[in-house]
């Protein structure tokens, strides 16, 4: 390696712990007692199933504590039937950006039959990545245990 290889690898290495480091601190603030987000996520179902579904949801979230929000999600779904939802869920940040989520169905309209009840159980973990002091996005990895599927989205939120 010639020295001027050298302090390229090493320049674009410490630029890259500034970014890093510059999302850090900017997320570190968006996570704190009070701050309400709103906005939407989207998957593409992977599904155990050979079943395709694509699902949005308009989402928010209340933040009663530095690092855990309560909120909620009202879902559209487009597959082998249409179908509309409510779920509440949980967030708890448990290293810096990285968080764990619960939700749980307790409303769904599908193909016009509608049931109120726990119609499925969702866990997942995410990434809380900060583009600006107030938009996050959120890539997630979600397991619901009632439908066997799993999923991996992509949100954007916005602190109001």
């Amino acid at each position: 390696m010639t020295l001027k290889t050298i302090k390229t690898f090493i320049m674009k290495k410490l630029v890259l712990a500034l970014l890093v480091l510059g999302c850090v601190s900017i997320s570190a603030d968006a996570q704190s007692r009070g701050d309400v987000f709103v906005g939407g996520n989207s998957n593409l179902g992977i599904t155990i199933t050979p079943d395709f579904n694509l699902n949005g949801n308009v989402t928010a979230d209340y933040f009663i504590r530095d690092g855990l929000s309560i909120g909620g999600n009202w879902g559209l779904g487009i597959g082998s039937a249409t179908s509309i939802s409510l779920a509440p869920s949980v967030k708890y940040f448990f290293m810096g950006d990285i968080f764990a989520m619960v939700s749980a169905d307790v409303l769904s309209i599908e193909g016009g039959t509608t049931t109120v009840g726990l119609n499925s159980l969702n866990a997942g973990v995410g990434f809380w990545l900060a583009l600006a002091d107030n938009v996050v996005v959120t890539p997630t990895l979600n397991l619901s245990d009632l439908t066997n599927t799993l999923s991996i989205g992509m949100g954007i939120s916005v602190k109001l």
